[in-house]
């Protein structure tokens, strides 16, 4: 079982060092299989239902012995690394004993603090409703950069199997968004979650196969472990789907410099190639003191993600950072607009509060007052054609 899924898995993801093809090394496990390329010799691991495409020079320091205890201020022998590489890490790091409580206090459909789940709930309209329209004639690979503990494999998914999420489809608020649908199960043809978090792909992992849709794990759902910014499909198997790559919630703020940003931005354009659409959404910086600091980082959220422990120049920057280590940079239109160009994204349409669509149809989920008082005033949301 590991072995058809592995070689599944490794067929349409690419070395994540060169991005050439993957070639799997048989070993006498049946647990863990080793992914190798040809071309670069670089090692990765699948096992557990998940492949690890971290990049080695990253894997390295993570797992080396102590490291995830070591503070900060040690540099994780940063005079070895690149300052986007070391910033990777600390978010790595950042994200450590998170997973559980992230999905509860955070992107929970049900549970979720309604300061985040609000958003994330018009997130899930403005993706579906897309998606809807695409599936009609199209078949499509859906990609999340930043997937944490799987929110839109489980949407996705559940879409797919009638039989799956069996709790979300009798809840009178989730089941129309959750129901089956089957051109969602025809068309839909790879979901893959991408996240440098070892911790939030393993826990995905486990939801899939709780939530009833193990059977798609590593045939059409796809947990990665690996950093977006390298991120590679093998173009030869994909080039008869629309990609749809989104990066939602913030991730992209999650990003510690514009440097990483940028080169989020750059690899979800060749990802997209040669046909795909990009979906971008990020927080409004003009909220960013008065909601951001005061209503978002409520309870459950600091519960999750540490203290703030933000300086004035951070307040200024409209940057929060927590005790746990986890950066958020929130964003102007301006601000968007300027890192799509620097990633050579041409084709692109930017909203705020002023131009963002209500979605109709989904009251019982998120209703058009909800959706223009509780998310339109902090989302600033990007699409791009390419």
């Amino acid at each position: 079982m590991v072995l058809a899924d592995l070689q599944k898995n490794s067929l349409i993801i690419n070395c994540s060092t060169c991005g050439s093809e993957l070639e799997i090394k048989l070993t006498t496990s049946i647990k863990e299989q080793t992914i190798r390329c040809g071309n670069c010799n670089s090692n990765y691991s699948f096992k557990n239902g998940y492949l690890n495409l971290l990049p080695p020079v990253i894997r390295k320091e993570i797992c080396k012995k102590g490291m995830l205890t070591r503070k900060i201020k040690d540099h994780f022998h940063i005079e070895n690394l690149t300052k986007n590489e070391h910033d990777l890490i600390k978010g790595i790091i950042a994200s450590k004993n998170m997973a559980k409580q992230y999905f509860k206090n955070v992107v929970h459909p049900m549970e979720a603090s309604w300061s985040a789940r609000a958003y994330e709930r018009y997130e899930d309209l403005m993706i579906t409703n897309y998606l809807d329209s695409l599936l009609d004639d199209k078949k499509v690979t859906f990609v999340d950069a930043g997937s944490g503990p799987g929110r839109y494999l489980i949407l996705l998914g559940s879409k797919m199997i009638q039989d799956s999420c069996k709790d979300l489809k009798k809840n009178p608020e989730t089941a129309k968004l959750y129901q089956f649908d089957k051109k969602y199960a025809n068309n839909l043809q790879y979901v893959v979650g991408i996240d440098y978090s070892e911790e939030m792909i393993s826990y995905s992992t486990k939801l899939l196969k709780k939530y009833g849709l193990g059977q798609l794990l590593n045939k059409k759902i796809f947990p990665v472990v690996g950093v977006a910014q390298n991120f590679h499909f093998n173009p030869r198997l994909l080039v008869d789907t629309h990609k749809v790559v989104v990066c939602t919630f913030q991730t992209l703020g999650n990003q510690e410099n514009v440097d990483l940003q940028v080169e989020m931005l750059k690899s979800m354009k060749n990802l997209a190639t040669p046909h795909g659409t990009l979906i971008i959404s990020v927080f409004n910086k003009k909220l960013f003191k008065d909601f951001g600091l005061q209503k978002f980082y409520g309870r459950e959220v600091r519960r999750t993600v540490g203290e703030i422990i933000n300086t004035k120049d951070d307040i200024e920057n409209a940057v929060l950072r927590t005790s746990k280590g986890v950066y958020s940079k929130w964003f102007s239109k301006k601000d968007l607009d300027s890192l799509l160009l620097k990633s050579g994204i041409s084709k692109f349409k930017i909203m705020d509060e002023s131009n963002i669509e209500p979605i109709s149809g989904f009251e019982e989920y998120l209703d058009i007052d909800e959706q223009k008082n509780q998310v339109f005033p902090r989302a600033i949301i990007a699409i791009a054609e390419i």
